[in-house]
């Protein structure tokens, strides 16, 4: 491993006997027993050390950390709530005040499966962290972690190190870890009619329909507002997708959920699909491609179908960005300053979103998506070539209307659209640990090895 200087105070933790003893035998172990040699979460606070980006977005109740790694984030409440559930986490539960200049975070309900580092250093779920963070210009930040084990460590103990703002950086993109490890070992396996690959070429856009069912009555007096006019859209929320996850159109089969139907446009005879794509759809419903679902298998759920599966999310706006967080732990960041779309030759698994407003509805291009991801556990298709047109209106205080016109040329024979009111919850984000705690992927391979043989 790389040579380096110890963020340590004083150089040395401070173990137990039998604790010394497991980090030794962590040490020795630790090319399979890092929980980051399977793309796991890594907890707090080595979240905050480890070499990949982060970007920081600050609003009065909330700081929130979007991470390149797996696509982690942090949510630290500073609106002086306390921990909300007994529940351990991987990533912890994180409460921030401010000390003068200086942000404190207490971090609490721990598990016990994080490390701190790739030497094996470890804790148990008895684990408090208190970070906090200090600016000492305009690009650096002090960072310090005092932590406090009384079950590994014979006293508290404190890591210190500088964080440096990345100028020559403009977004925060994607490393999707584990997805990375499964393509490279072949338990997920590419498709060249739908994945991205090289000289794939990006498509020409439609001109997205516009199409409401009924026109959003926009109760306007009522709406929050951010302090240059535009609405406030942050908050805790769900989709009342009516079971869009299981299909667009009205549905009622055995095994899976009902749903009331969310496709607007085309108004009958379901999506427009090109006449390859609708036999893949198809084939996609038999038992063994259950399997190929990326979801099946945590990844990123792509866009739109991230905001329809039946997970929460939290909005957090800035003047300048709409940043979504996704209880099934990824994050989707949407610029609003005029910036230009990345090059087409990157592409991502929630692809490259651009914001602006209309009155009061945000809309959201999507580009440069990977083809990877499927629309939704019925094997619904899309192609490195879709883009998506996304509107949010807000249509009272807890409401949004939520609509997103899909094109992909290479799917469909024109661009149709989907609508679903979006709903304010209560509570607040807790911890979807999909890859960590995924029990169904083992049986969806079974099945499918089952019926291969």
């Amino acid at each position: 491993m790389p040579a380096g200087g110890s963020v340590v105070e004083g150089d040395v933790i401070p173990y137990q006997p039998w604790a010394a003893a497991k980090k030794r035998e962590n040490f020795e172990q630790r090319a399979t027993a890092d929980p980051l040699s399977q793309c796991y979460l890594p907890g707090v606070p080595r979240i905050m050390y480890m070499e990949f980006p982060f970007q920081i977005f600050q609003t009065r109740d909330h700081v929130a950390m979007t991470f390149e790694w797996q696509q982690v984030f942090r949510l630290i409440y500073t609106n002086g709530s306390g921990p909300a559930t007994p529940l351990a986490f991987w990533m912890g539960d994180s409460r921030g005040r401010w000390e003068g200049d200086t942000l404190t975070v207490d971090v609490t309900n721990h598990n016990d499966r994080t490390w701190f580092d790739m030497a094996g250093n470890f804790h148990s779920e008895a684990l408090r962290v208190v970070e906090r963070y200090t600016m000492l210009d305009a690009d650096t930040i002090r960072y310090e972690a005092a932590i406090e084990d009384p079950k590994v460590f014979t006293r508290p103990w404190k890591i210190s190190m500088p964080l440096h703002r990345q100028k020559g950086m403009t977004r925060v993109l994607e490393y999707q870890c584990r997805a990375e490890m499964e393509e490279a070992n072949g338990d997920f396996k590419p498709d060249p009619r739908t994945w991205y690959q090289k000289g794939s070429g990006g498509a020409t856009p439609a001109a997205p329909r516009q199409v409401r069912a009924t026109a959003p009555r926009n109760g306007a007096g009522s709406l929050r507002r951010m302090p240059d006019g535009k609405p406030d859209l942050s908050g805790f929320f769900q989709a009342d997708a009516g079971g869009a996850n299981w299909g667009f159109e009205p549905h009622d089969e055995p095994f899976t959920p009902g749903g009331r139907g969310v496709l607007i446009d085309p108004p009958n005879g379901g999506l427009p699909y090109q006449p390859w794509a609708r036999a893949e759809k198809q084939d996609r419903t038999r038992p063994e491609r259950g399997y190929d679902d990326p979801t099946a298998h945590c990844f990123a759920g792509g866009v739109p179908r991230s905001l329809y599966v039946p997970s929460p999310f939290h909005i957090l706006q800035t003047p300048t960005y709409v940043v979504v967080l996704l209880e099934r732990m990824s994050w989707r960041i949407v610029p609003l300053d005029g910036r230009r779309h990345l090059p087409d030759t990157i592409r991502l698994w929630h692809g490259d979103s651009l914001g602006h407003w209309e009155g009061d509805t945000l809309v959201v291009e999507t580009t440069n998506l990977n083809g990877k991801t499927w629309l939704n556990e019925v094997g619904d298709v899309v192609s490195h070539a879709e883009t998506v047109t996304e509107r949010i209106t807000p249509v009272d205080a807890d409401t949004l209307r939520y609509e997103a016109t899909v094109n992909d040329p290479v799917v469909y024979t024109r661009p149709w659209t989907i609508a679903m009111p979006v709903k304010r919850q209560e509570g607040g984000l807790l911890e979807v640990a999909c890859l960590e705690d995924n029990q169904d992927l083992k049986h969806l391979k079974d099945v499918r090895d089952g019926i291969q043989k």
